[in-house]
């Protein structure tokens, strides 16, 4: 047994308080803002710009959330919106990326194939998405499609699906071939062995997937806010609408922004253990 040192014990307390450090300071850089957001949401409106600045209101106000439900704010309608969307488009996102990652990474295509296909879905993601956002509304526009939900999904769908494809694909080639092998001996075709042993072993990969897509797609605001104009607008649109040309309305935007992470926290806390696992994997292994 190795005998540890007085020194090697000072250096593990100095390593440890650093690591306490970092770990305070990133917490405390992801929920300041949150915890700033919600205090604003609380205040008199007489303290948003009150000199000098308040961090703690000095009375407790609701009205900016009760505001929120009456049935001139819309926002239930805005609510529906968001999540038709963004369910829609993770279902439609992790369903095609799991069977195209697990087509790219189990079936016998050429390297040259692969290797474009790959590059493609690359591209995908690295180009701006702003300079797609004039031919996709002109393409909308001649769908008849344009204030419509099924638009933004499609949208959505485009944006998220490279992500998923390359994350499944990193998960499908760790399933060991002799799982499915012995699942083919057995009599299953290809799309039992991709149904009873692959999604199964990859449910990790599926639930980063959704909560990853999930995400992006609840809080995406450019290319919503260029195709919904009245019937088909979501959350993050409704937040932009606070911002007038006669001021901020800084209560009623922060209630409403609070309130829209409330969703997507609860979603990620439902998938917390396999998101965990699924964001770790690679690195485990």
């Amino acid at each position: 047994m190795k005998k540890i040192y007085p020194k090697e014990k000072g250096w593990g307390s100095v390593f440890s308080l650093i690591r306490a450090i970092v770990i305070i300071l990133g917490t405390s850089a992801v929920l300041l803002p949150f915890i700033y957001l919600f205090l604003n949401s609380i205040k008199p409106e007489f303290e948003f710009l009150s000199i000098p600045p308040r961090l703690l209101p000095s009375r407790i106000v609701m009205k900016y959330y009760s505001s929120l439900l009456t049935p001139e704010s819309e926002t239930l309608s805005f609510l529906y919106n968001s999540l038709i969307v963004t369910s829609a488009t993770t279902i439609l996102a992790v369903l095609a990326g799991a069977l195209a990652g697990y087509s790219l990474s189990h079936f016998r295509f050429s390297s040259k194939i692969i290797a474009i296909a790959v590059f493609s879905i690359l591209l995908v993601r690295f180009y701006p998405k702003i300079t797609t956002i004039i031919p996709y509304f002109i393409l909308m526009k001649k769908f008849h499609l344009l204030d419509t939900l099924v638009s933004i999904i499609i949208a959505h769908v485009s944006i998220t699906l490279p992500f998923v494809v390359l994350l499944m694909m990193s998960f499908f080639r760790d399933i060991p071939r002799s799982v499915e092998e012995s699942a083919k001996l057995d009599g299953c075709n290809v799309w039992q062995v991709f149904c009873k042993i692959a999604l199964p072993l990859s449910t990790p990969g599926l639930a980063t997937s959704a909560v990853l897509t999930a995400i992006i797609s609840w809080n995406e605001f450019l290319i919503a806010s260029s195709l919904a104009s009245v019937n088909a607008k979501t959350l993050p649109i409704a937040v932009s609408a606070f911002i007038t040309d006669k001021g901020i309305l800084w209560g009623p935007m922060s209630a409403m922004t609070a309130s829209i992470v409330v969703p997507i926290v609860l979603f990620t806390l439902l998938l917390q253990k396999y998101l965990v696992r699924g964001l770790t994997l690679g690195a485990i292994k």
